[in-house]
């Protein structure tokens, strides 16, 4: 633990961070050390809990023939878990085989279902692989964007303590999280920039793939403010068409995305409802009538889960909810001392999450959602300039990391 500590801290600088591949060459060091653990802990674990038939069979070592049934059941096997369930579903099947599927965006299942036709209808290890690739780029793309307001040693802090948080294995799994942050990173990275129209590109592939997606244009806006404000005030308002055309690929494509899961749900919007809409706007009508949630007030789902901790106080609710306050209470401290457009996206998903509400389990799944407030852990980077600060971050976050994954595999917790 000392010794990574001290290896993040006294790696060279880039001498020209812009075109240098330092981030490459880091990401993908850290990505494989945890790629690497993250798959013997699960199959681990699987072969002591498992949930398919081959997970049960199939020893994990040594290999055995066939190859491609043995790297299923040790590498793919013990991810195929809660929502990449749905996510290989709806890329082998489309949407509307299952009742709630429309919840999920389409960006990642439809990547999901070109290259898994392209691997022979391997929609699982096509999920896998294009998780990994995105988690490269996406740690990749947090490295840059430190470094255009701090040093090397505080970048690589930030990508370490990203994937080292509690819920950083996430971005290991055939999930939409790598893709989604990727996205978000790449569009804040175009727009401190001055690619407008690389960002409205990246924030349309961002809304097109989960939920908090849209809200990376309250800080392209704002970003774009502090580029081009001067210039309205000055009595030059058109130096702002370009961009806002850019930045509208955004809201279009999440209202295209509404429009045709409207159709698949059948499910007209209310316009003349303004809460209903906002329902139809962040839910999926059908998901919302198999899970019973809804949208409201962000701290319904607080009282609801801590009512329910009174009264029946499991295992599950009072972690998630211990998590999940953690990380509230990071990400204000995050926007406090953060850029304003970086505590601007955060406290937007840190609102939209809590504002989701599940009443059979209270805030499932939102410590997953508020790991994707990148600030937390820029800021976390910041402060943690000894060794001694590093380690004990690793410290107290290697434990839960390796409890929650296997956690996970066990079927025993909701990420």
């Amino acid at each position: 633990m000392n010794h990574l500590a001290s290896t993040v801290e006294t790696l060279p600088r880039a001498a020209t961070p812009a075109r240098s591949n330092a981030p490459w060459r880091f990401a993908l060091r850290l990505h494989a050390g945890y790629l690497v653990l993250f798959t013997l802990l699960a199959a681990w674990t699987s072969s002591q809990v498992p949930k398919f038939v081959e997970e049960a069979q199939l020893p994990v070592w040594p290999p055995s023939a066939p190859l491609g049934a043995w790297f299923e059941r040790v590498v793919l096997l013990p991810l195929y878990r809660y929502d990449v369930l749905w996510y290989v579903g709806i890329a082998r099947d489309g949407y509307g085989a299952e009742r709630g599927d429309s919840v999920f965006h389409p960006l990642y299942p439809l990547l999901v279902g070109v290259l898994g036709r392209v691997l022979g209808d391997n929609f699982l290890f096509a999920a896998w692989l294009i998780a990994q690739v995105c988690c490269v780029a996406m740690l990749a793309m947090l490295y840059k964007l430190v470094l255009l307001d701090e040093d090397e040693a505080v970048a690589r802090r930030s990508v370490v303590f990203m994937l080292g948080s509690p819920l950083g294995f996430v971005f290991l799994l055939p999930y939409g999280e790598s893709l989604l942050l990727l996205a978000v990173l790449a569009a804040l990275y175009a727009g401190r920039r001055g690619f407008w129209w690389r960002a409205g590109l990246a924030g349309a592939a961002a809304a097109l793939t989960k939920q908090p997606g849209a809200l990376v244009l309250l800080p392209l806006l704002w970003e774009l403010w502090l580029e081009r404000g001067a210039a309205v005030r000055a009595g030059r308002p058109q130096v702002f068409l370009a961009p806002l055309a850019a930045l509208s690929l955004i809201p279009l494509a999440l209202l295209g995305w509404i429009l045709y899961r409207a159709g698949i749900d059948g499910a007209p919007l209310q316009i003349d409802q303004p809460l209903a809409l906002v329902d139809r706007v962040l839910l999926s009508p059908s998901y919302e009538r198999v899970w019973n949630h809804s949208v409201s007030w962000p701290w319904v789902a607080l009282q609801m889960a801590l009512q329910q901790a009174a009264e029946n106080p499991t295992f599950y609710l009072l972690f998630n909810l211990v998590l999940v306050l953690v990380f509230a209470l990071l990400a204000v401290y995050a926007a406090l001392r953060t850029r304003r457009s970086y505590a601007i996206f955060g406290l937007a998903v840190l609102l939209l999450r809590l504002a989701i509400v599940y009443p059979k389990l209270p805030l499932m799944a939102a410590a997953r959602h508020l790991t994707l407030i990148f600030p937390i852990f820029v800021e976390l980077a910041r402060w943690a300039r000894r060794p001694s600060a590093v380690a004990l971050i690793l410290l107290v976050n290697t434990p839960l990391w390796v409890l929650i994954a296997q956690m996970y595999v066990r079927n025993a917790f909701v990420p």
